[in-house]
């Protein structure tokens, strides 16, 4: 029983996902921090390996009408935050022609379909500081982005 409570009290807590978002003048650029870890369990089920199809299949955004935007993955890095390791997916999200870059509606269950005690931090960088825009967790798995302030 001590050992459980001492191993409990050692471990590091599950570490969860931060989607930053920096507005441009025609769509959005984005960094999603994945825990390798977290991913990987929800993962274990999919039959796709190629990391920027998984996301394409569980990441969309849309205008509040409905109409849905374009997403890309530029790229996609390693990286480690608090001894965790982290894939880094750099994305473009577009919306259809005509459409301002916010407000819109994230759709995102990457993780949080499997992982249901998982977080997605959805964060603005902006010049006077990073602002928190909402959080994402099973069984929610859309948030509106509002427009700007």
């Amino acid at each position: 029983m001590l050992l459980m409570v001492a191993t409990t009290a050692h471990s590091h807590p599950a570490p969860n996902s931060t989607l930053r978002l920096d507005f441009e003048a025609h769509g959005v650029r984005a960094e999603y921090w994945l825990p390798v870890s977290e991913l990987g369990y929800a993962r274990a089920g999919e039959n796709e390996p190629d990391l920027a199809a998984y996301l394409l299949g569980r990441l969309h955004a849309e205008s509040p009408a409905g109409e849905a935007w374009k997403i890309r993955v530029k790229a996609v890095r390693e990286d480690r935050y608090l001894e965790h390791d982290y894939l880094v997916a750099e994305l473009q999200l577009a919306p259809p022609p005509g459409v301002a870059a916010r407000p819109f509606v994230l759709v995102d269950d990457v993780i949080t379909h499997e992982v249901r005690n998982h977080i997605v931090f959805v964060v603005e960088n902006r010049p006077s500081g990073n602002r928190l825009i909402g959080m994402l967790q099973y069984p929610n798995r859309r948030l509106s982005i509002p427009p700007d302030e």
